[in-house]
């Protein structure tokens, strides 16, 4: 499946659905049930990218998308995992979108 350009509103969705989750996560984390917002963020994500023809087989997003995994799972240090992760994957998918062959860790 070809990969589609994420439109501008989906990318701003897509950042406060993850700025949900990770405000979301503050109180659960507290009742020590913070996890269940992690799996639920984590299939969410996964869904939206997968519907947008997005492979996270591939090892630079493999790699990104575990990290933010496993940050999330360790309490006060994941909080905002989400938040950062897919705010680096919209960046980083505008940036190579205007300037082919661009990417963020060149910046």
């Amino acid at each position: 499946m070809e990969e589609k350009k994420l439109k501008t509103t989906t990318a701003w969705l897509l950042i406060a659905t993850a700025l949900f989750f990770d405000i979301l996560q503050i109180p659960m984390d507290f009742l020590l049930v913070g996890w269940t917002v992690t799996i639920v963020a984590t299939m969410t994500f996964w869904l939206v990218f997968k519907f947008h023809g997005y492979n996270f087989l591939k090892p630079k997003r493999l790699a990104g998308s575990l990290a933010a995994i496993v940050v999330d799972f360790i309490p006060f240090l994941g909080w905002f995992a989400w938040t950062v992760s897919i705010t680096i994957f919209v960046l980083k998918n505008k940036i190579e979108e205007k300037v082919p062959g661009a990417s963020i860790a060149k910046l």
